[in-house]
């Protein structure tokens, strides 16, 4: 039997929508789900939080009664105060907890997270690409004269040390729940924006952390457009994690430019060497999860959030299951 790829394309609605029936017919059987906010109904006063165990049950009953297996949550309680340091870390901390003891209870098993104090930036969300369509970018020149966020500055030492307190706290608890930990990185990958220090944004660092934390549970959300502006040789950086079995999720996406100054595009204008990556997951039996990631809005298509319309992400998805079968079977593995 041909391997198949294992796609958990990621699913932003409170009910289900034709783009869920749409994933269906083109062969997705596993989703990366987000913290269920809209539970219980937003007229009644919260009994549960979205990480409780009957929010994110109900929520699983809810893609699983549609036919789903959800694989992956890609989305996490607040965690400004842990990443900080700042007072009232110990009651998200108990949030986080909370949250991966319950995936373990119902057998989700990837957590994806990051350490980024202020969160994933695009300066721009309505740049013309490839044919009209419209894409995302950044630009660092954009925040040349922006303030720090809310929360001030912080150094690279002191996320360093936030996060070794964080997962010295959460592994043995992700170890005992059979919950694997994925962080991805910094996105953008620069050291610094706003004053506010990014810290997971070189291939050094993700050795480091896998070095200070060898538990199995420990490991990356690989996103391809992020390591192909932080390396010149991306093939030996997906083998070599792959060797370490530290790759867990996998986000296939891509850009053009540098870590400065990039824009998101379709995925078959990518520079990177995309069929040698695959060959590599294929090569070392790691068929997913992947999911497609930030891709173009096409024209008479509608993206609520920017990066995730329905027809982009249709035609990255098909790319991508053709891009495994052709690595497939240049590895003669019918």
């Amino acid at each position: 039997m041909i391997p198949k790829i294992r796609i958990a394309e990621i699913l932003l609605d409170s009910s289900p929508t034709p783009f869920w029936s749409i994933l269906k017919q083109i062969g997705v059987e596993e989703v990366t789900g987000i913290l269920p906010r809209w539970y219980p109904d937003w007229r009644q006063s919260r009994v549960d939080e979205p990480w409780d165990y009957a929010s994110l049950s109900n929520y699983k009953r809810m893609i699983e009664d549609f036919g789903f297996k959800l694989t992956v949550i890609e989305d996490n309680p607040p965690m400004d105060k842990i990443i900080y340091g700042l007072p009232g870390k110990e009651e998200q901390l108990e949030n986080v907890a909370k949250l991966i003891e319950n995936m373990g209870k119902l057998k989700i098993p990837i957590w994806c997270y990051n350490w980024m104090p202020d969160g994933w930036l695009r300066t721009r969300t309505s740049l013309i690409g490839r044919g009209g369509a419209i894409v995302s970018g950044f630009n660092e020149e954009d925040l040349k004269d922006a303030p720090p966020p809310k929360l001030g500055k912080i150094d690279k030492a002191t996320l360093w040390k936030n996060l070794r307190s964080f997962l010295e706290f959460i592994l043995p608890i992700a170890e005992d729940a059979d919950v694997r930990l994925a962080i991805h990185p910094d996105d953008p990958p620069l050291d610094e924006v706003r004053g506010v220090a990014r810290i997971m944004n070189s291939v050094e660092a993700f050795e480091r952390l896998i070095n200070e934390f060898p538990s199995e549970y420990n490991g990356i959300t690989f996103d391809h457009s992020i390591f192909s502006l932080i390396t010149d040789d991306e093939v030996a950086v997906v083998r070599h994690f792959l060797e370490k079995k530290r790759i867990f999720f996998v986000h296939f996406r891509e850009v053009i430019g540098d870590k400065r100054n990039f824009r998101e595009v379709f995925i078959d204008e990518g520079v990177t060497k995309q069929f040698e990556e695959m060959r590599e997951y294929v090569r070392h039996g790691f068929y997913g999860p992947f999911r497609v990631d930030h891709t173009p809005t096409l024209i008479g298509d509608v993206s609520n959030v920017p990066g995730y319309s329905m027809l982009g992400r249709i035609h990255a998805i098909g790319y991508l299951q053709g891009l495994f079968r052709a690595a497939v079977e240049s590895l003669n593995l019918q």
